[in-house]
């Protein structure tokens, strides 16, 4: 049993659960425009989502502890080392296009954790925009870059699905701004910091509303992605009510986390049953 555990946190840990979820939302995107053969962009995805989150969540812990580090951090850098070094090579079978287009979203995702502005301070720690940035790097990396890659056409409904990406994925992070409510520096801002815990769970229910009606105005529009939003719009605001300032460990980083894997599953499962 304690060996099922420690996997699960490194599962955890080691961001591949999140890496699951960029790519399950990048799958959606795929689905949803009709574009087939993507297993490269996937796979170059999921290794550049592992080596980009433990880069912003390890970055000082790898430099403070050097040597002493615990077998499980040993275990992520070795990870993030390995998936840093795939991620190099499947590039070279990825697009010129393609990567100049995800260079902003990489900029943004280093400027995230490396500190250069005044202060060392880092986007982060900028008050008020943290999970706007998250929510901007993860509609570009979910449903703009794929479209690139796909050679799609950008058209009006890219727009309103890369609002509604931006939106879905700014709602999905609140949560985590209330869990870290106790940790939080008071100069970050942060949206419950701002309006409290209750306005929070508001702002991000009336979100997820224009989010789910966004769907009424595109141009191509099927009954599966009606239900199929309507289904995931009921499942985020069934956890964003459900989140408390002390939660159970795995609330958010798993539990919330997997809504984007609910979404996909919810959306393979309509379309096997209505084709």
């Amino acid at each position: 049993m304690e060996t099922l555990k420690s996997i699960f946190r490194f599962y955890i840990n080691g961001s591949i659960h999140v890496a699951l979820a960029i790519c399950a939302l990048v799958n959606i995107t795929f689905m949803k425009f009709e574009i087939t053969g993507g297993n490269t962009f996937l796979f170059f995805i999921f290794l550049s989502s592992i080596t980009a989150y433990n880069f912003v969540k390890y970055s000082k812990t790898s430099k403070l502890y050097h040597r002493r580090l615990t077998r499980s951090m040993k275990g992520i850098r070795l990870l993030t080392v390995l998936s840093c070094t795939l991620f190099v090579y499947v590039a070279f079978q990825v697009s010129i296009k393609t990567l100049l287009y995800m260079i902003p979203f990489i900029a943004l995702t280093i400027l995230y954790a490396v500190p250069i502005f005044p202060n060392s301070k880092n986007l982060r720690s900028v008050a008020g925009v943290k999970i706007f940035i998250i929510g901007v790097v993860w509609a570009g990396i979910t449903v703009f870059v794929p479209l690139i890659y796909a050679e799609g056409i950008l058209n009006f409904d890219f727009l309103i699905e890369l609002t509604q990406r931006f939106l879905f994925i700014v709602v999905i992070m609140l949560p985590f701004e209330i869990r870290d409510l106790e940790y939080d520096a008071a100069t970050l801002e942060t949206v419950p910091q701002k309006i409290g815990v209750t306005r929070t769970k508001v702002f991000g229910s009336v979100l997820l509303v224009i989010f789910l009606l966004l769907t009424a105005i595109k141009d191509n529009i099927t009954s599966i992605e009606i239900l199929s939003t309507i289904l995931v719009t009921t499942i985020s605001l069934l956890f964003l009510w459900g989140t408390e300032r002390k939660q159970s460990e795995y609330y958010c980083s798993f539990w919330v986390e997997s809504v984007p894997l609910m979404w996909l599953i919810i959306l393979i499962l309509l379309q096997n049953l209505f084709s």
